[in-house]
C-alpha cells in the first residue's frame, strides 16, 4: 500500500468518525427524562437568584414532541407556573419558567402549527370549572392593483377543557385550528415571499384567547393565575401568550 492510498483510507474514515460524532451529538435520540429529584437541581442551577423556582413541587410531566416536555409546578411560595424543558444535543435542559400558570402557547415547531400546543397550570383557588379556548380573526376588505378586491370573513373557533379532575394540562392545537394558521401562512406566503414577514402578518391577523368560567358556569377573572414572572434560558419566542377574552367579544350567530 503506497502512501497516497493510506492518506485516502485515513482521511476517509476520519470523516466517517467526525460524521458519526456530529450525528450523535446533534440528532441522536433523547435520554429518558429525568426524575422530578434531578429536574428541581437542574431548576436550581439555573435561576440560582429564585430560590422559590428551585424549591418546587413537580405536579406532572407532558410529551410536547419527542424532544419537549411541559412540566406543571407549585413553587415554595405557593404560585402554580410551568416550566419547559428541551432536549439539547445531549441532555435535557429546562427553556422556560412561569410563576403563573395562565395558558401559553408553546411553538413546538415554530413553522408547523400542528405542533403548537396550549399549556396551563392554573390556581386552584380561582375556582374554574372549565375553559373555553378560541381562535379569532376579524372580517376585513383590501384592494391590490386598484382592482383585486378581497373580502376576509370572521373566524371564529372554540374548544372547550375541562378543569374538574386536574387545573393543569396540554392541548394540542386542533386539527381544524392547525389547518386555518396554515392555510393562512399559505396564501401569504404566495402573496409575499418574505417568509419572516408571513409569519409576522399572520400573528397581527389571527389571535388566540381564553375564557374561564366558574361552577356557575359564568365568567371569572382568575386572580391568582395572571401576571406572574417569567425566567427564560433561551427559546422566548417559541411561547405566546393567550388573551383573557370576555363573551362580548365574540360573535354569535342566529341558530348557535
Amino acid at each position: 500500500m503506497n502512501k497516497k492510498t493510506t492518506i485516502w483510507i485515513v482521511s476517509g474514515m476520519t470523516g466517517v468518525l467526525v460524521l458519526a460524532v456530529i450525528y450523535s451529538f446533534y440528532f441522536r435520540s433523547p435520554s429518558p427524562f429525568p426524575t422530578n429529584e434531578h429536574l428541581i437541581e437542574e431548576l436550581q442551577d439555573t435561576f440560582p437568584a429564585f430560590p422559590e423556582v428551585g424549591d418546587s413541587e413537580i405536579l406532572e410531566v407532558f410529551d410536547v414532541g419527542e424532544r419537549k416536555k411541559y412540566v406543571p409546578l407549585v413553587t415554595s411560595e405557593g404560585s402554580y407556573g410551568s416550566s419547559y424543558w428541551v432536549w439539547d444535543k445531549y441532555k435535557w435542559k429546562v427553556e422556560s419558567v412561569d410563576t403563573k400558570g395562565g395558558p401559553r402557547i408553546w411553538k413546538a415547531n415554530k413553522g408547523d402549527p400542528s405542533t403548537y400546543h396550549i399549556v396551563w397550570n392554573i390556581h386552584p383557588n380561582d375556582r374554574v370549572k372549565y375553559i373555553d379556548f378560541h381562535v379569532l380573526r376579524d372580517r376585513g376588505y383590501s384592494i391590490a392593483n386598484g382592482t383585486d378586491e378581497t373580502y376576509y370573513p370572521r373566524i371564529q373557533m372554540k374548544q372547550t377543557v375541562s378543569l374538574e379532575e386536574k387545573s393543569y394540562g396540554v392541548l394540542q392545537l386542533p386539527k381544524e385550528w392547525a389547518s386555518f394558521v396554515s392555510g393562512l401562512n399559505d396564501t401569504y406566503a404566495a402573496q409575499q415571499p418574505d417568509l419572516f414577514f408571513n409569519q409576522l402578518y399572520t400573528e397581527q391577523q389571527v389571535s388566540f384567547g381564553w375564557i374561564p368560567y366558574d361552577t356557575n358556569n359564568e365568567e371569572i377573572f382568575p386572580n391568582h393565575s395572571v401576571n406572574g414572572s417569567g425566567f427564560s434560558n433561551g427559546g422566548g419566542d417559541a411561547f405566546a401568550y393567550l388573551s383573557i377574552l370576555n363573551e362580548y367579544d365574540l360573535e354569535v350567530w342566529s341558530g348557535e
